[in-house]
């Protein structure tokens, strides 16, 4: 298996066509603005890694690049591939943003208009879906069950697989951020027509916490615990737990209830990955991409640019000690954990 880590290098922001702005929603808002190009006649969008962001390192960057040549691989020809960019003169505008990020195909569409979950029920309202006071949170896992249940999804059943599909695909890289923002449809005249092929893979769980392997290791074992989580209807305590914690398996078992046909697709589809990673390991390189990272970063960008206290982010700065890891470690590690949850699932 085969993955492009060389480095986009001649992006500079102000030679940029224009600016894609994105609002996050929800009961917390931010604005991203990420700038886009015109390469070979083709949109491209410049995503950069957050200075506020928890745990962003630059493997968030290679978590997006690996998992989009998978997903495309072997799951969907249609999701655009990722590549490590570097985009000079955005982080002087940009003060939280740095200018190591990743370059992604547009997938905007003349005459459609881009919603994500989140915005569809605003919009459409389904009384299943309480939407109105979702926060995104990292680290946690989001309910779809009833999501894939409303009139919109029943009414398109095209629309519902393709969204199963999605968050299937989520489960396999142990996705600790995939929320009702990830997912985007296309709208035309007040119609949801279809989804954007998939996008965004910073929080694969495989991919955090890469400074600290202990702590990657009981975050993965975590993660896996949830997955496994399983009804015993003599179990009371079991039964209570996977009602209360067990919303990847809820997921599961709707999407496997509703579309045993599109489980079976991805079943298909995962052996072929499980037979290509057991014959090729999964191997990132540097090509000049990685810097001294510490996951915690993100702590002296809230005290920088969020609670505006400069004096507490130097004294965050100055505790954070700033790693350079081993990349055959890393390798390993990263591949032992994602052939492991292939297999599992």
């Amino acid at each position: 298996m085969t993955f492009d880590f060389s480095i986009i290098t001649n992006l500079d922001y102000e030679k940029r066509l224009g600016n894609l702005d994105a609002l996050a929603h929800g009961v917390v808002k931010s604005k991203k603005n990420f700038p886009f190009f015109l390469i070979n006649d083709k949109k491209y969008v410049f995503k950069p890694l957050s200075k506020t962001k928890p745990y962003t390192t630059p493997f968030f960057a290679y978590s997006e690049v690996v998992w989009s040549t998978i997903v495309n691989k072997y799951f969907d020809e249609s999701a655009p591939i990722y590549k490590l960019a570097i985009c000079s003169n955005y982080n002087d505008d940009f003060k939280t943003k740095y200018h190591h990020g990743t370059l992604v195909e547009s997938l905007e569409k003349k005459d459609f208009n881009l919603l994500n979950l989140y915005q569809i029920y605003m919009k459409y309202k389904d009384n299943s879906v309480d939407i109105e006071n979702y926060i995104n949170y990292c680290e946690k896992f989001y309910s779809f069950t009833n999501i894939l249940d409303t009139d919109i999804m029943n009414n398109n059943q095209k629309l519902g697989e393709k969204l199963a599909y999605q968050i299937l695909l989520s489960i396999l890289r142990l996705d600790q951020n995939y929320h009702y923002e990830n997912p985007l449809f296309y709208e035309k005249e007040n119609q949801i027509v279809d989804i954007v092929p998939p996008i965004d893979y910073e929080f694969s769980t495989m991919f955090m916490f890469l400074d600290n392997l202990e702590l990657n290791l009981e975050k993965y074992i975590a993660a896996l615990d949830l997955l496994l989580l399983k009804i015993d209807s003599n179990d009371i305590l079991g039964k209570l737990k996977y009602e209360t914690f067990g919303i990847i398996p809820q997921n599961l078992d709707k999407i496997a209830q509703k579309y045993p046909h599109i489980v079976k697709e991805f079943l298909t589809k995962l052996q072929n990955l499980i037979t290509d990673l057991e014959d090729t390991s999964l191997k990132l390189e540097d090509k000049g991409y990685l810097v001294p990272f510490n996951s915690y970063n993100f702590e002296i960008g809230h005290a920088r640019y969020k609670e505006n206290n400069e004096s507490k982010a130097l004294e965050v700065e100055s505790n954070l000690q700033q790693y350079s890891v081993d990349l055959d470690i890393i390798n390993n590690i990263i591949y032992e954990e994602t052939l492991n949850t292939c297999k599992i699932l």
